[in-house]
């Protein structure tokens, strides 16, 4: 029995799970051959885990600020749970810091040209390493993969595409055949991502009681390390999985996450040397890292999240995708208001120049797109043509004359929303916009809400879903290689949502452009990569001829990594322990 010292925290922590899964539920390869089963000795049981564990000497510590509310990744969202998640539930699949897609505990990838995926992209067949063993020594089997997914559906828990699953066949213990009701893009990583992978079939329990399972806290591995002890509120030991199928792996005896609140003392730890990885560390401790000497500041490149202005291009407090908004419908409007932003501005006094300043939702694809031009001159010659001027010398906001979707002399003034939870850095961004905004006659009112506000349900009268706004600021971004499913849900002209069908989609801008219904129905089928890339850039410059948002600046993930620490490489498509086996301590006297 794994030493967790905490039968009241965990119901505590279950209770929270449950109320928070009611909140959010509202390459090619050359073909190989099917697996032949080998039964390999397993190696023997870990030395009783009752016992106290020490801290050793070449532990590798990481300091988090909460504790994580369970392994199960599929639960939760904080990303402490994904953090531990990766270091004991293997993948079928994950994608490595290059964007590429690499079999982990499958013996290869399903691809069209394998045999792997059907014609239609509905039925994957997933062949699997044949001498695997979790950390209790039971075999890995394709029962595993199937459990998962009979979990999922039978506890009600959503995760992304295995909605679309109507069944998962298991002609033998090293092959799952997964059924699918449509083709669904992101298949490869259908079965892992950032901190989720297959489950224990043998050990978590009923597959309608996930919310409950004790493995959630207590788990079973397949990855290279088990979990020694968690003391609630102080910190979680790891050491290696005897069963670990990569050979020689994985090199560090040890990894703790000590549980530390204060951002201050994080970093301290990171500079003394009593800890080597600070995770997502945010000013002044940025800063402090790039001038300790002791350890180095890593970006992660390319940068994921998005920060982008959202147009409502309906009539705002209606909701009606038919009536027009009366200032932002016309798409030279707001090329005008792009022109009107100095966006490396908006990075530099906002954002410390950590951001990248991109032309497109899309810029990872390296697609045609011309870079965005600073140019208020050009923004107030659009506005005058579109039938916005400045009337009075002494009113500095622009009114309608003649511009055809407002009543005469109707000022330019915009509600912009913001969500409280991104800081300091959004309002100064908010702040910069309205004052860039007033440079060309456009009055901003700045609004300040919750993220629950901005973005809850129909039911609960969500600001964005009802389009009770006029723009909005915020970031977001896809996780993955392939943006297909991210980009329907907020572009495809069917995804607006209304009171007959509140969950349609996110398409909140209320855009409709009949052509990116054709581009999305070709991407929701099995392509070549060079196709399907090559769809990906037409929907992008639809997006940037119409404008339904104006995306502005990426940002990259930072961590503070020791100089003692060799093996880490943060990347986008995954949680910074993906490749926790390769970490080790090596200290000056080791050299």
């Amino acid at each position: 029995m794994i030493e967790i010292q905490f039968s009241i925290l965990r119901y505590i922590r279950l209770f929270s799970i449950f109320i928070v899964i009611l909140f959010l539920t509202a390459c090619e390869l050359i073909e190989q051959p099917t697996p032949i089963a080998v039964t390999p000795e397993p190696t023997p049981t870990l030395p009783p885990l009752a016992l106290a564990v020490d801290v050793e000497d070449d532990a590798i510590v990481i300091p988090i600020p909460i504790e994580p509310p369970s392994f199960n990744a599929y639960l939760n969202d904080t990303g402490y749970e994904e953090l531990v998640g990766e270091l004991v539930f293997g993948a079928l699949a994950e994608i490595g810091p290059d964007g590429n897609y690499y079999p982990e505990l499958a013996a290869d990838l399903p691809t069209l040209a394998n045999g792997g995926l059907s014609e239609d992209g509905k039925t994957v067949t997933w062949h699997l390493r044949p001498n695997i063993y979790w950390s209790d020594n039971e075999p890995f089997t394709s029962t595993d993969v199937r459990f998962t997914w009979e979990s999922l559906r039978d506890s009600g828990i959503w995760a992304p595409g295995f909605d679309l699953i109507e069944d998962i066949e298991t002609p033998d213990p090293f092959t799952a055949i997964v059924k699918y009701s449509e083709f669904y893009p992101n298949y490869l990583i259908q079965f892992g991502g950032i901190g989720t992978g297959v489950l224990p079939a043998h050990q978590c329990g009923a597959t309608d009681q996930m919310l409950f399972w004790d493995c959630n806290f207590e788990p079973v591995s397949t990855g290279p390390f088990v979990l020694s002890q968690w003391i609630p509120g102080v910190r979680l030991t790891f050491t290696p999985n005897p069963n670990y199928f990569v050979p020689e792996r994985p090199l560090a005896s040890q990894i703790v996450f000590q549980i530390e609140p204060d951002p201050d003392r994080r970093y301290r730890s990171l500079e003394r040397g009593d800890s080597q990885l600070e995770l997502w560390p945010e000013e002044p401790a940025i800063s402090n890292i790039e001038n300790s000497g002791t350890a180095t500041l890593y970006w992660t490149d390319p940068a994921r999240f998005v920060l982008r202005l959202v147009f409502n291009l309906s009539a705002a407090n209606q909701g009606d995708p038919s009536a027009p908004h009366p200032m932002l419908s016309k798409p030279r409007v707001r090329e005008a208001i792009r022109a009107a932003m100095d966006i490396g501005r908006l990075n530099a006094e906002a954002f410390n120049n950590r951001g990248r300043v991109i032309n497109t939702e899309l810029y990872q694809l390296g697609c045609d797109i011309p870079q965005h031009q600073y140019n208020p001159g050009l923004a107030n010659a659009l506005l005058d043509e579109e039938g916005w001027v400045l009337v009075d010398p002494d009113d500095p906001v622009r009114r309608c004359q003649g511009c055809g979707t407002a009543p005469e002399g109707t000022p330019f003034v915009l509600d912009s929303y913001t969500y409280l939870e991104f800081g300091e850095q959004m309002d100064i961004a908010h702040q910069l916009i309205e004052e860039m905004m007033a440079n060309v006659g456009i009055k901003i009112n700045r609004q300040v809400v919750e993220g629950g506000q901005l973005w809850d349900v129909w039911a609960d009268d969500g600001i964005e879903l009802h389009g009770q706004f006029d723009m909005d600021v915020w970031d977001n971004g896809y996780y993955g290689v392939d943006p297909t499913i991210y980009m329907a849900d907020m572009f495809d002209p069917r995804g607006i949502p209304s009171r007959n069908n509140p969950e349609a989609g996110l398409n909140v801008m209320r855009y409709r452009n009949p052509v990116l219904a054709d581009i999305f129905d070709a991407l929701y089928t099995p392509l070549p990569n060079n196709r399907r890339r090559a769809l990906l850039c037409e929907l992008a410059i639809v997006l940037e001829q119409d404008l339904p948002q104006i995306p502005l600046i990426a940002f990259p993930d930072a961590y503070g990594i020791s100089i003692d620490l060799q093996g880490v490489a943060p990347h986008i498509y995954d949680t910074v322990t993906w490749n926790a086996g390769d970490w080790q301590l090596v200290r000056p006297l080791d050299n």
